[in-house]
């Protein structure tokens, strides 16, 4: 079960039902200094809507504060973090940030932000 801060922090910051934030970073420092872990991190593209046909991502939600763009659901999925530290962590996001992902010469992606999946207590 998800302490009241973290929970709080959650229903504050994320609009829709999956783990995303604007500022990953600070809900990443709110649940390790929870004593929670993350296990798992699920990749979105945040695009435009004309990005979106070239995008990784497809369906997805959209950007609440901007409805020109979307948080499009891509296929990777990294499994089985629970034993990374708090910079492991940020630091593998970076570095995923900055490398992107391609499939082919047709599909890129544009904006990549992720999703967190808690360890179960």
């Amino acid at each position: 079960m998800i302490n009241q801060r973290l929970q709080k922090y959650i229903e504050d910051h994320s609009f829709c039902s999956e783990y995303i934030f604007k500022d990953w970073e600070s809900f990443l420092d709110i649940v390790y200094s929870e004593g929670e872990r993350i296990s798992s991190i699920l990749w979105w593209d945040y695009c435009t809507e004309s990005q979106h046909i070239e995008s990784v991502g497809g369906g997805g939600y959209r950007d609440p504060e901007n409805n020109d763009y979307i948080y499009a659901e891509t296929q990777l999925f990294e499994d089985g973090l629970e034993t990374k530290t708090l910079d492991e962590i940020k630091e593998y996001i970076n570095q995923k940030r900055k490398t992107g992902i391609q499939y082919g010469d047709q599909y890129r992606s544009h904006n990549l932000v992720p999703s967190f999946y808690l360890t179960d207590r």
